[in-house]
């Protein structure tokens, strides 16, 4: 071998050594790498066994507590069905062999009845060789055999039938006992005069013949005569009947007076308010005088005025005793009673003005009456008679009942609340007011010409009002929020002794002076703000409280502040103790009141204290 041959060999060499160990170092790196993988594998799948064991035991601990729970729930509703059944056969049992027993003993002698028939059918089939008079005779003794032998089932039956029989009969009697009309027969000394319809009709009608029977004593001891002498006893009575020809009160009362005297006359009683006070036989002029009365005061293209006498007076048309008439000149004097002009006569220094103001008749109705008066200062001499109006006699006094409507507005309301969206005491409105409106008819009544009555009868609204809605803020600037005061105040010393003084306002003492021992607690009079809280010359310890509603309060010559200005305070909590500091001569609480900035006196609102 040359050199030369050898060196390359030795570079060939050389060269080889390096990529084999860097070949052994890629499988080593491999290697790793697998066995990593395979490592990671394993604690993979240890872990997802781990898992899969915990979740298999969670499932099947589940499902084991769901399936005995099913059971126990099984368990308990069997038994409660069980004994629900056991109840219901127990309350249901005697009630069910009850209906059994029932039916039993109504059907069983209809049974018996059939068999027995179909058998005594069959008796000539079986009785062939037997003469007619045989098969009779079997046929009775098989009945009369039957009878004996199951009479105790069909009394049985009889049991059940009569009661239900029974009561099917008083619902019929019943029935038409109701629906039968009863009036009462009406009997005057044993005599019938008619039937009326209830009790009440009855005693109307004897009240009735009364009132004629004292009618007529009143006009015979206005007449001078001894009533006593007449026999005036009636006694009407009644008993109960079936159906009839009824009558009214009237018609009854009227037939009582027939049978009772043979005094009686037809006529025309005049009720007034309800009381007969004369009977007259002049009936007709009667109405037609009354008529005219009322005549001069009617309006007949006014649908809107009606008249009537002040006084309820009814005229009634019927038998009335002899004695009671009066005559229809007594009447209308009785009636028109009281009745004329009235006058004023003047005296010295009289005026027009002076008249008014003595006689209360406006200027313009005396110069309709007396054309001469002009002016109100026109003087009037002595001794001048002036008409001042005329008068309806009492019992015909006519009412002129007008009718008219007016349109008034309707106030709105205002709907305020709090909210801590807005300074403490601001006012914001949300929705102002709008008044609405409505029609009110009135009715208007004037008897001579002076109203007596006025009296609202309808109302119509036209347009609701609209509220205005506002909004009173409580937000403190302290970040507090307070309440608004109510408005209503209570006693800010309730431990008190007396009170030394009040308000003398304006210009003298600010407030009340509320005695009581030292230390006593002082309360807020109502909700609100504390605006102040600290020292002042003359009032001392002093706590002032805005209640956002227009008041403020101020309470001095405290021995100790309970509060801190700005703080929110409630109605009754306290804010402080009574004592003597500033300028005080003695343990008091100086309790001054404002609304709007204007001072007023405690008094007001307290003034048993």
């Amino acid at each position: 071998m040359n050199p030369t041959q050898t060196e390359k060999e030795n570079r060939i060499e050389t060269a080889d050594k390096p990529a084999e160990r860097f070949a052994h170092t890629n499988q080593e790196k491999k290697r790793s790498e697998n066995r990593r993988r395979a490592s990671k594998y394993m604690n993979d799948l240890n872990r997802r066994n781990a898992i899969g064991d915990m979740l298999y035991m969670v499932g099947f601990w589940v499902e084991y507590v769901g399936v005995c729970v099913r059971r126990k729930v099984s368990t308990v509703v069997r038994g409660i069905a069980d004994t629900v059944l056991n109840l219901l056969l127990i309350v249901l049992r005697p009630i069910l062999i009850g209906l059994i027993t029932l039916i039993e003993d109504l059907a069983s002698p209809f049974v018996r009845i059939a068999s027995g028939i179909r058998h005594i059918h069959e008796l000539p089939a079986q009785l062939e060789d037997s003469g007619a008079g045989e098969v009779r005779a079997a046929k009775a003794r098989y009945l009369a055999s039957g009878i004996r032998k199951y009479s105790v089932l069909l009394w049985n039956a009889v049991t059940y039938i009569l009661p239900a029989v029974a009561a099917a009969a008083l619902v019929v009697v019943v029935r038409g006992g109701l629906g039968l009309h009863f009036v009462l027969n009406v009997q005057v000394n044993g005599e019938h005069v008619g039937a009326v319809e209830s009790e009440q009709v009855f005693e109307n009608a004897r009240e009735d013949v009364q009132s004629r029977i004292n009618t007529a004593k009143r006009m015979l001891q206005a007449a001078g005569s001894d009533a006593a002498d007449t026999n005036w006893d009636v006694y009407p009575t009644y008993t109960l009947a079936i159906g009839g020809q009824t009558m009214t009160e009237s018609e009854i009362a009227n037939a009582i007076l027939r049978t009772a005297s043979d005094e009686i006359i037809n006529g025309t009683a005049v009720y007034v308010d309800d009381q007969l006070l004369y009977v007259t036989t002049e009936g007709d002029h009667l109405r037609t005088y009354l008529e005219n009365v009322k005549a001069p005061f009617e309006d007949s293209m006014d649908s809107n005025v009606y008249t009537a006498f002040a006084h309820n007076i009814r005229l009634v048309d019927g038998v009335y005793l002899q004695k009671s008439i009066s005559s229809y000149a007594d009447v209308i004097s009785a009636l028109t009673e009281g009745g004329g002009i009235h006058t004023y006569t003047a005296v010295e220094g009289d005026t027009v003005q002076s008249v008014v103001y003595t006689t209360g008749v406006s200027f313009d109705s005396l110069a309709q009456m007396n054309p001469e008066l002009l002016t109100l200062d026109q003087e009037i001499p002595e001794g001048t008679v002036l008409l001042t109006g005329a008068s309806s006699a009492e019992l015909i006094k006519v009412k002129v009942v007008r009718r008219d409507t007016e349109t008034v507005p309707i106030p709105y309301d205002t709907q305020n609340s709090e909210s801590d969206q807005y300074d403490f005491g601001k006012v914001v409105t949300l929705q102002e007011g709008v008044d609405g409106s409505e029609e009110i008819t009135y009715e208007t009544t004037m008897i001579d010409g002076t109203v007596t009555d006025r009296q609202a009868v309808a109302y119509n609204v036209l347009q609701a009002a609209t509220p205005k809605i506002t909004v009173t803020g409580t937000k403190l600037k302290s970040g507090m929020v307070a309440k608004i005061g109510s408005g209503s105040f209570i006693w800010p010393v309730p431990g008190y002794k007396y009170v030394s003084r009040w308000a003398s306002l304006p210009g003298g003492h600010r407030g009340a002076d509320i005695c009581a021992a030292y230390h006593t607690p002082i309360i807020a009079s109502d909700s609100g703000t504390v605006i102040a809280a600290g020292w002042h010359y003359s009032y001392g310890n002093y706590v002032e409280i805005d209640h956002g509603n227009g008041y403020k309060t101020l309470y001095g010559h405290m021995s100790e502040i309970a509060v801190t200005q700005g703080q929110a305070v409630t109605q009754g909590q306290t804010i402080g103790y009574v004592g003597s500091t500033g300028n005080s001569t003695g343990n008091h609480c100086h309790f001054e009141m404002l609304r709007n900035g204007v001072l007023f006196s405690a008094y007001t609102l307290f003034p048993g204290m």
